[in-house]
């Protein structure tokens, strides 16, 4: 019985491209693993390592979410195969098993740049950023190489950017130090991207949706998954600011958000490019 039900909505969904990748089941299992490990996991190391977080350690932190986003594609294009065997490198090269991988290498290069930074925190910046620029570049240049769909790349890009452009003009015209926080903008971003990338896959280039509850979303108007995004992010950049005293945890909020939003929003687009999305 056990066995019946992990095969049904974790395995299966992992390795047969026929059945929806993530269900209700499956993705209420993952998001409280991933709080779980933040909360009690991640957090408390940072903290307890004397690590910032804070805008700069957000962008030292990009190149590693580009690789998991972009590694991920790998298996989409058959590089890499799929397994629900947690032995098997297989399991990791695919979601959830792929955040699990990168997670471990970013914690191993946040303990490398932290001792060969000599507690100075401009050089832990540069030394985090650059050895994640060492596991993302590679893996981009290869899928760049072997892209189907440049224009369906950049028109997701330039229209996020432009709609994050807007909402920033919008919310200042009502509250002008709503972005004194840099994180703030990379919040709306992330998430901006997830629903641009997730509205052109779906409504012009005729992809399908893994994810049950945006699925919904679309069904009523794909447009709408975008301004549910924005709706969410701003929601959480207020209750943060709002409600949370505690600076450390307040910015390890908004980080989490922004590395679901790159992190879903990069490996749409990148799957949109290589011209393998379902």
């Amino acid at each position: 019985m056990v066995l019946e039900f992990i095969n049904e909505y974790f395995c299966s969904p992992i390795i047969n491209p026929a059945v929806q990748g993530y269900n209700f089941v499956n993705t209420s299992v993952y998001a409280l693993i991933l709080l779980l490990v933040i909360w009690f996991g991640i957090l408390p190391f940072l903290k307890n390592k004397n690590i910032p977080v804070n805008f700069k350690f957000m962008l030292a932190l990009l190149p590693y979410i580009i690789f998991g986003s972009a590694f991920r594609v790998l298996n989409d294009i058959g590089i890499l195969h799929k397994t629900c065997n947690i032995f098997d490198f297989g399991f990791y090269t695919f979601s959830p098993g792929i955040w699990f991988f990168t997670a471990a290498i970013t914690i191993i290069a946040l303990l490398i740049a932290k001792k060969i930074s000599n507690e100075k925190e401009e050089l832990f910046y540069k030394y985090f950023g650059g050895i994640g620029l060492l596991f993302a570049v590679p893996v981009l240049l290869y899928l760049f190489s072997v892209f189907k769909s440049w224009d369906g790349f950049f028109f997701v890009i330039i229209i996020a950017t432009i709609i994050t452009l807007l909402t920033k003009f919008v919310v200042e015209l009502k509250e002008k130090k709503f972005f004194n926080d840099k994180l703030n903008i990379l919040v709306i971003g992330g998430q901006i991207l997830d629903g641009t990338a997730t509205f052109v896959a779906t409504d012009i280039f005729s992809c399908g949706e893994q994810h049950p509850l945006s699925e919904s979303i679309l069904g009523v108007h794909p447009a709408l998954f975008i301004l549910v995004k924005i709706a969410l992010a701003l929601l959480i950049i207020h209750y943060a600011d709002q409600d949370i005293k505690d600076e450390r945890a307040k910015a390890f909020i908004k980080i989490a958000v922004i590395i679901l939003g790159f992190a879903t929003g990069g490996r749409d687009l990148i799957t949109l490019g290589a011209g393998t999305c379902l």
